[in-house]
């Protein structure tokens, strides 16, 4: 059985709260409306982010997890109901209010349970248990560039470093990328990214596997942390193709600064969104 906890906060405590709920275990969070009207995020008006009042709901796989969240939070936040949820089927439930994302112009993500339009661009998405719906700042960050830049540049051979969903390579691949090659130390992530790719139709262009193997890549995109881009700045680096470009995100901005200096060999450009940081890095 998946334990649930449920909890209302203030709107603007409620991504700190799904974080710290994150760090103590939780598989997912999902946030709801609690009270109050919709508080969008600008330019995606197609998805309210929180309410005034937003019920945060967290899932968890180990009930010792969900006690440690419990108390974490119990001078801060406390919860408000705690339940079980079957095993079968519990994703759907940790999802059942994600909608259709905008990302760009013309640029959908959609949820594999709902048909797009016939005349909407759209990368269809079933995350399982793997990350990345596209609804978090640094995801987006990345699409938006790959938007710009994939139909341009045509880039041969893309690499994405910690994949999960694959949601990045594959929108690469369908926006007009040669092969791309997602890597990540879950093998929850790697089946969730082969299962996505086979719904947009471009598993044949996609190779999953736990390491990048000696290739070098037109484009190399690593949306995770700051400390393991830190950790990885050798393999990294080494993997881009002369001329090529590196994509850095899961950053704060106050840590660019910090991941800029240890990759030496790249000049860096920033996007920000929200306190979220991307940075694009051409090989010198």
């Amino acid at each position: 059985m998946i334990t649930q906890l449920a909890l209302t906060v203030a709107g603007e405590q409620a991504e700190a709260v799904g974080q710290l709920l994150e760090a103590a275990g939780a598989l997912a969070v999902r946030f709801e409306e609690g009270q109050g009207p919709a508080l969008y995020d600008e330019g995606l008006a197609a998805e309210p982010r929180y309410w005034p009042r937003t019920a945060v709901i967290a899932f968890f796989a180990e009930p010792e997890s969900a006690d440690f969240a419990e108390y974490a939070l119990a001078d801060f936040a406390p919860v408000a109901a705690r339940s079980m949820v079957a095993e079968e089927g519990w994703e759907r439930e940790a999802l059942k209010n994600w909608q259709p994302i905008a990302i760009g112009d013309g640029f959908w993500i959609y949820p594999s349970w709902i048909e797009p339009p016939d005349d909407r661009f759209a990368v269809i998405v079933d995350p399982g248990l793997a990350f990345g719906t596209g609804s978090h700042p640094t995801t987006r960050l990345c699409l938006r560039w790959l938007q710009e830049d994939v139909p341009v540049h045509r880039p041969a051979r893309l690499l994405d470093v910690g994949c999960g969903s694959g949601i990045l390579a594959i929108a690469a691949l369908r926006l007009g990328a040669g092969r791309a090659r997602g890597i990540d130390i879950d093998p929850l992530a790697l089946d969730a990214s082969a299962a996505n790719a086979a719904l947009n139709g471009v598993a044949d262009r996609l190779v999953l596997s736990g390491d990048a193997g000696s290739e070098r890549y037109d484009r190399v995109i690593a949306n995770i942390l700051a400390r393991p881009l830190l950790a990885l700045q050798p393999a990294l680096t080494a993997a881009v193709a002369p001329g090529g470009r590196l994509l850095l995100a899961g950053l704060l901005a106050d840590q660019a600064q910090t991941i800029e200096s240890a990759y030496a060999d790249f000049t860096f450009e920033r996007r920000m969104e929200e306190d979220w940081c991307l940075l694009i890095g051409t090989r010198t």
